[in-house]
């Protein structure tokens, strides 16, 4: 299990969405619709004598710079839903992570709207997901 194995099982789940740039670390450059992956958080505790170790991780999706906020919003609204062929959360939870977590879940998303990247305002939205190791 690693934290850089969770990254690129996430990203190569993303690379299922037609159209959707997925990077598995924050890119120097980007080319927009995209998400990248990065550790947020993570817990350790101790249950049943056994050691559990929940790595958190923020999957930030940009969809365009900012312009046409109506169509902008529709793409995010499309890539938001909890079902579908272009839903982060389905593509994400029907990822393969053998080896590194016996499941990744998608917990919410927020920061819906204006995002800032590299000095620039994007459309976009961050998912919070899980990873049980």
């Amino acid at each position: 299990m690693s934290v850089s194995g969770i990254r690129d099982n996430i990203k190569t789940a993303l690379e299922a969405i037609s159209g959707l740039r997925a990077y598995d670390t924050v890119p120097d450059n980007l080319e927009v619709p995209c998400v990248f992956i990065r550790p947020n958080y993570g817990s350790y505790d101790e249950v049943a004598s056994a050691a559990v170790w929940i790595p958190r991780f923020e999957v930030t999706l940009l969809v365009a710079r900012i312009g046409d906020v109506g169509e902008s919003q529709d793409i995010l609204d499309s890539l938001i839903e909890p079902t579908g062929a272009t839903s982060i959360k389905a593509a994400i939870e029907a990822g393969t992570y053998t080896g590194n977590a016996s499941d990744v879940r998608v917990t919410g998303f927020r920061d819906y709207g204006g995002l800032v990247f590299a000095g620039a305002t994007f459309i976009g939205v961050k998912f919070d997901c899980e990873a049980l190791v």
